[in-house]
């Protein structure tokens, strides 16, 4: 493995993921919501997901969908339809005795969430079918330099992610007013669906 290559994607991958864009907001809206313990199962959904983005790019099937780019309008859709979805629940969801079920939300809803959030977000597909590409070695073994960019990559998502949950958790302190909490989560959630359908990628 090269790593000085290895040490470049790093930093290329780190500027990529830590820009905020719809996982950001997402994760953020979760964490504001239902909080970090409750949430942070959900880093470890944007983590399985980069995971995927990186097989499905490293094995060639990635070719397929740069030649089809059909495929990401069709998750680009499905995300946007999920995500509004979030937000409409979210937006009219009614302050009492229902906010302790909010609370209580299952870690494992959390992960599956955000997994179909980042699985659905063209954008991190666009990433990943170009950057994981440019920093494989012909001079080493490809197999090695795949499985050293996924994990790295993985590393790096659950860092990043569960950094953004917790600086989200913290500020949600400042909020006692759940039907607020509530509002404002579903806003978010409503304009990751609209990035997702009106942003070019």
């Amino acid at each position: 493995m090269d790593f000085h290559l290895l040490l470049l994607f790093s930093v290329a991958f780190t500027s990529a993921v830590a820009v905020p864009g719809p996982n950001v907001a997402f994760a953020v809206a979760q964490a504001l919501k239902h909080g970090l313990r409750t949430t942070l199962p959900g880093a470890l959904g944007f983590g399985l997901a980069t995971a995927v983005h990186a097989t499905v790019v490293l094995s060639g099937v990635g070719l397929l969908i740069h030649d089809n780019r059909w495929i990401l309008t069709y998750l680009r859709w499905i995300g946007a339809i999920y995500l509004a979805w979030l937000a409409l629940s979210a937006f009219f969801s009614k302050s009492g005795p229902s906010d302790a079920k909010a609370e209580n939300s299952s870690p494992r809803q959390m992960f599956v969430d955000s997994f179909l959030v980042s699985l659905t977000n063209p954008k991190g597909w666009l990433a990943s079918l170009l950057t994981y590409p440019s920093f494989i070695s012909p001079h080493f073994s490809y197999s090695t330099q795949a499985i050293a960019l996924s994990v790295t990559a993985m590393v790096i998502s659950l860092s990043i992610y569960g950094g953004y949950m917790f600086l989200a958790h913290k500020a949600r302190a400042a909020f006692d007013n759940k039907t607020a909490l509530n509002r404002i989560t579903g806003v978010i959630y409503a304009v990751v669906a609209l990035c997702l359908v009106l942003l070019p990628y």
